[in-house]
């Protein structure tokens, strides 16, 4: 996959990202793949895979098993709006690049501000933007229209 659209953070933050999803707590499961605004998509060893999005402030099932996830990946349709491809290339047009070991944070978060602009990209280590997404919809659960 193409490292624009792919972050590659250290394990260890991957670990203390994937801590702050209750949904995960008590399962065994095996990162797949960061993407560059910090979905982080786990394998359950049940074989399902889960993302935590970070920006829909949810974890949730997008598949029944890596292979399925590979023929999500593989529409490029599907694959364009879960990586938010258009956004990256603009951004990279536009002069604005992360580390390859950080993912783009949107600051404000789009619960607040309803966009997603690349003016508010900000590179960010993978376990600082889940902590702040974790603090907003912790924040965000007693309102009636939250997440997932």
């Amino acid at each position: 996959m193409n490292p624009l659209f792919v972050a590659k953070p250290s394990a260890s933050s991957i670990a203390t990202a994937l801590k702050l999803w209750p949904e995960l707590s008590g399962k065994r499961i095996r990162p797949l793949l960061i993407s560059a605004f910090g979905d982080i998509y786990v394998e359950a060893s049940t074989g399902e895979v889960l993302v935590a999005d970070p920006l829909e402030l949810c974890c949730e099932q997008v598949a029944s098993s890596v292979r399925e996830l590979e023929a999500l990946f593989a529409d490029t349709e599907w694959a364009q709006e879960q990586l938010l491809t258009e956004l990256v290339l603009l951004a990279q047009e536009r002069g604005k690049f992360r580390p390859e070991a950080q993912v783009f944070a949107i600051a404000p978060h789009p619960i607040w501000s309803g966009t997603i602009r690349v003016e508010s990209l900000v590179p960010m280590d993978l376990e600082v933007w889940h902590d702040i997404c974790a603090q907003i919809r912790a924040q965000t659960r007693s309102s009636p229209t939250a997440g997932c």
